[in-house]
Order: C-alpha cells, then structure tokens, then sequence
C-alpha cells in the first residue's frame, strides 16, 4: 500500500487474526467506565496508517492504529470538550478535543509501528525513558501535519505512550482541590496555573493529579524541605544534575518568572501553610 505525505490512509483489514492480543482501551464517562478489547475496535472503526513526521521518540515513521475522532465518537467522548490521557506508569495529561478540528491535524491511537514485523511479540521498538527501557504497549497517541508550520512538539500536542485509559475531563472541577485560597498572592495563583498546565500530569497535589512523580503536597517532599532556591534549582531541572530523571527540562520551557511563580506555590501548599 503506498504512503501519501499527510493524512490517513483507508482502512485496512485486521492483518493478525490468528496473533491472540488482549490488549484492550479503558473509557470512563463520569461515573460509567467501560472497556473496548483491541479486536472489537478493529471491527468496529478499522486500522489505518498514519505517516509521522519527526515522532518525539521515534523520528520518521508509520504507523497503525484508530483515527482519534473516529475512536471518540465510537466511545460514547465524541462530544467531550476535553479529555484526561491516563497511562500505564501514573501519566496523566488534559487534552483539549477541539484540536482534532483543525484541519491540518491528523491524531492516530496508534497500535503498533510499521517498521516492526506484523505478528511479532513486540509492537515498539524499545525506548529509554529516564533510566529505563521500555515499550509503549498497549496504545500511543501520534500526530502529522499538512503545515510544517505546526509545532508538533510535546508541549503542544499531546504524545502519551503506554495509554491505557481516556475519560471526560473537567479541568476546573478536577483541580479544585489543589487551588489555592482567594487570600493567596498573586504569585501563588499564577503559579497555580503553570503547576496544572505542566506538573499536575506526573504529580499528585491534594490528591489529585498524575501519579508518575511523587505526591508534592506531603509530609518530607522535597518542596517541604528544600529552600527557595534548591526548589527553583529543582524546577528548572536543566538536566545537569539528575540527567535519567524523566523530569523535563523546564528551564527551556518556563521563563525564570514562571519557575518562580511555580515555587511560590508548592511552599504555599506544604502541610501547614
């Protein structure tokens, strides 16, 4: 089957029926959760391929797997304005559905990579994540663009490997227990903002937020016992010094005041402040 430059192509017939694959979508819709096995979704929406320009952790490649939209409307999430991206190691990021109507968008649940042999026991090849090999079965979310123009990058769109679960999101309602009180300063509520945007998906701040990273909000954490600036030492995270923490480098992502701001509000959240 020949590769266009953008865009997915038809779908194609379920090219392993005799390979047993138990992998299966878990989906939750307020208090209803269900689960969709890998086989019944094939025959229900089909596999399509998608070429993947510079993937973050892969570089140029194909794959296979659902159209998003397709995938959400089949769900019961095509209506959902926003969606939390839960994964298999504690990662969990908000994504705003109104991206897949952009045009020049294209966003594809991937099954598997097409450079590895149809059938095999692997669907990855093999990616070091912080200190660790691993594969990211059972689902990855990809994306490819018509206009190079796009920034496709992970701080744009959203590229969650190992994605097990997809839910209706409520960011205000989700987050409420972490936000600060109307007295706090306005430090601490921008820092609030940024926290959710960029920490709130590996970090856990009233015991709501992603569980990759420890909880910040507890008895011992590093934001309770460092200093001012060994915190913003810690935030900004240039790679120096823990270079296999899976911890961005957010000294190339947030401005020096951002950090600040960020700082100012995990000392706010500290048991007993």
């Amino acid at each position: 089957m020949a590769i266009v430059s953008f865009g997915l192509l038809p779908s194609l017939s379920w090219a392993e029926p005799s390979i047993p694959d138990d992998r299966v979508l878990r989906v939750r819709d307020g208090s209803s959760a269900r689960q969709y096995a890998l086989g019944d979704l094939v025959a229900a929406i089909g596999l399509t391929e998608l070429e993947v320009a510079k993937d973050p952790h892969f570089g140029d490649r194909v794959f296979a797997g659902f159209e998003l939209g397709a995938l959400l409307e089949h769900v019961g999430l095509g209506d959902a304005p926003e969606l939390l991206l839960v994964c298999q190691d504690g990662y969990s990021i908000p994504f705003e559905a109104s991206m897949l109507s952009q045009s020049a968008l294209q966003a594809l649940l991937a099954v598997r990579d097409t450079a590895l042999p149809v059938g095999g026991e692997a669907h990855w090849a093999e990616f070091r994540h912080g200190s660790e090999l691993i594969d990211f079965d059972p689902f990855y979310l990809v994306w490819a663009s018509s206009d190079a123009s796009i920034d496709l990058g992970t701080e744009v769109v959203p590229w969650p490997f190992q994605l097990t679960e997809i839910r209706r999101f409520d960011r205000a309602r989700y987050f409420a227990p972490a936000r600060p009180t109307t007295s706090a300063g306005e430090d601490v509520r921008a820092g609030f903002a940024t926290y959710t945007a960029h920490c709130g998906k590996c970090h856990r701040m009233r015991g709501v937020g992603g569980e990759l990273g420890p909880a910040l909000d507890r008895q011992g954490s590093l934001a309770s016992v460092f200093t001012t600036a060994q915190l913003r030492d810690y935030v900004r995270h240039d790679g120096t010094r823990y270079p296999q923490s899976k911890m961005p480098q957010f000294s190339n992502l947030l401005s020096p005041a951002e950090i600040d701001q960020v700082v100012a509000y995990l000392q706010a959240m500290q048991p007993g402040r």
